[in-house]
């Protein structure tokens, strides 16, 4: 959890309220759910693994969304690994964070 506030507060995101939700996967997945200053909702999403992240996996991470309630405007993954163009297409609307 230190690590990711590290990373957003390089990147000048700064949330009042963060807490962790658990996702029903087998994939290395973590979850966030927080409030900024300006009081915008943020869906955080951590991957932590090395190999490219291609578009079926994008899919099944949008797949989660429906399950998160709709009022998150702000949409933050957070990686190291690469990430295919495809992929970047279907997620334009989120905000991409490597670290």
């Amino acid at each position: 959890m230190r690590e990711i506030l590290d990373i957003l507060v390089k990147n000048k995101i700064i949330c009042k309220k963060l807490q962790e939700i658990k996702l029903n996967t087998k994939k290395k997945i973590k979850a966030y759910l927080g409030v900024n200053i300006k009081n915008e909702y943020c869906f955080i999403l951590v991957l932590d693994r090395k190999s490219r992240i291609l578009r079926k996996d994008i899919e099944e991470f949008l797949k989660l969304l429906p399950d998160i309630n709709f009022r998150y405007k702000k949409k933050i993954l957070i990686t190291k690994a690469p990430i295919c163009s495809k992929a970047l297409e279907l997620i334009k609307d989120w905000r991409v964070i490597w670290y």
